[in-house]
């Protein structure tokens, strides 16, 4: 039997010259990947559009996201296990921007790193060890 998990969300992977969009909640000291919940009744397509509107201040076109699959992993900072339905763009994100609830927006090398959430981490290495090349 498949584990489910605690927190069910749809995330943005956006990578640029080989580097991973990541942002920042508030206090929070890890970054992860744009989005969030996904809400009752919700498609994760349309919770991710919506989050990223609202974390980054950019309406998607729609016709560029791309479903890329699901991971799952440790959430951060809950104990618990997340699932992140996880999306490509193939569009310009040069106009995202902190915005409500996001301090931070930073592009990272795609390696481990001590500022990353533990469930991206998962991802990164789903990502690594698959060779998946990406526009740049």
């Amino acid at each position: 039997m498949k584990h489910m998990a605690d927190i069910k969300c749809a995330a943005l992977v956006y990578i640029k010259d080989e580097q991973l969009l990541l942002v920042k909640v508030r206090e929070l000291e890890k970054y992860y990947l744009p989005g969030g919940k996904i809400e009752d009744g919700e498609e994760p397509l349309a919770a991710v559009l919506r989050e990223v509107q609202e974390e980054l201040n950019v309406e998607l076109e729609q016709d560029k996201v791309h479903y890329l699959g699901c991971v799952e992993g440790p959430a951060y900072p809950q104990n618990a296990t997340v699932s992140l339905e996880c999306f490509t763009y193939k569009g310009s994100l040069a106009q995202a921007v902190e915005h409500n609830e996001i301090t931070g927006l930073r592009y990272f090398d795609l390696a481990h790193s001590e500022m990353i959430a533990p469930a991206v981490l998962v991802l990164i290495d789903k990502l690594n060890s698959q060779e998946l090349i990406y526009e740049k």
